[in-house]
């Protein structure tokens, strides 16, 4: 199924390479301009600068020492649909070295990279002509996890900034309104945000482990939704909020997250039997203790 990688609208790298060595100029993807409409649908934020990445550092790389899908984080812009595309890529790397790589097409490119005790390093380069990512073959973080632990997918917790916005919306809407919610309707409060996991894989899950980052001491409560919730149709009610929910806390001082074994084991092994049927889940996270969503990283571990 993914022995090639089709061209989107016929865009090749060497052929757009070439241009732009002839023109003398740096690539601009005219399918993907550089300015608002590229980025926003109906809202927008104000004081976006469009950068190189020669213009952010002086030696910029895509990837230094491999590649996690703990390593994206979506700022404020509401690509939550591109950075859980790529945060599943990230988790299988025969797949993101077809986008990324053609080692025929780059290795004239390739500048070597010399890392600790001479061993080369993890390293995605970026090419100066076109400004599109290049890289040279290598064994990255995911895959040497992928090798020691068989068939491990590793899915990763994105905020679904949209609909958290819009579950915003609604809660605002009614205190305008002075209107009563629906009986038995979950409003989302200011510390709770909504975040989905993408099942690249639905079946033969076994559920392994919870991958969860806190930054700072603080907790979260994770709560999975049922498959009756269609944010796009209906509101999310009490009933359709899942039991047992994730509890993941870190005290001051302390280098390890905790949580409830028992109810943290109960709760993947439920997500997997779950995902049998459904392609997206919803979770609603609660932070609390001070901690805040920027401060997160979160993911369920399966064998797959």
């Amino acid at each position: 199924m993914f022995s090639s990688v089709k061209p989107y609208e016929n865009q090749r790298y060497a052929s757009l390479k070439k241009e732009c060595q002839r023109r003398k100029q740096l690539f601009e993807d005219p399918l993907f301009p550089a300015n608002d409409d590229s980025l926003f649908y109906k809202s927008r934020i104000q004081g976006i600068q469009w950068k190189r990445p020669k213009e952010i550092c002086n030696d910029p790389r895509l990837f230094v020492d491999g590649i996690s899908s703990h390593d994206l984080h979506q700022g404020q812009v509401g690509n939550c649909w591109f950075v859980a595309a790529c945060s599943s890529l990230a988790s299988r790397e025969s797949l993101w070295q077809k986008l990324l790589l053609s080692s025929a097409t780059l290795k004239a490119d390739l500048v070597p990279q010399q890392g600790r005790e001479g061993t080369s390093h993890s390293t995605q380069e970026l090419d100066p002509h076109c400004s599109l990512f290049m890289t040279r073959p290598r064994h990255s973080r995911v895959a040497k996890v992928m090798a020691s632990e068989a068939r491990m997918l590793e899915l990763p917790f994105v905020c679904d900034e949209q609909l958290t916005q819009c579950m915003r919306l609604r809660f605002q809407s009614l205190q305008q309104k002075n209107m009563r919610p629906q009986d038995g309707e979950k409003l989302l409060r200011p510390n709770e945000c909504i975040y989905r996991v993408d099942f690249i894989r639905q079946h033969k899950l076994h559920f392994l482990r919870w991958d969860i980052q806190l930054e700072r001491p603080g907790k979260v409560t994770v709560t999975g939704t049922s498959q009756h919730w269609t944010p796009d149709l209906t509101h999310l009610m009490n009933r359709q909020l899942l039991e047992p929910v994730g509890i993941f806390w870190k005290n001051p001082g302390a280098k390890k997250v905790e949580c409830n074994e028992a109810d943290a084991q109960e709760f993947g092994e439920r997500i997997a039997e779950l995902a049998q049927i459904r392609k997206v889940m919803y979770f609603l996270l609660a932070f609390t203790n001070g901690l805040e969503p920027a401060q997160l990283k979160g993911s369920i571990v399966f064998k797959a």
